[in-house]
């Protein structure tokens, strides 16, 4: 992965804090991981979501 490319992903999960901040939603620790993975390259966007939502669906149950 480029350098550039992620700065960018760091750059969007950052814009992502502040705004779930300002919303008043904590960033869960499993999100904060899975974003990091995300920047580093080693998930995309589709298992970040796809992980997720097998966690909450799970809690839901």
């Amino acid at each position: 992965m480029l350098d550039t490319e992620k700065e960018k992903r760091k750059r969007a999960v950052k814009i992502a804090k502040a705004i779930n901040s300002i919303e008043g939603v904590p960033v869960s620790e499993e999100t904060k991981r899975l974003s990091a993975r995300w920047v580093n390259g080693e998930l995309t966007i589709e298992q970040i979501k796809a992980e997720l939502f097998k966690k909450y669906k799970s809690k839901v149950s």
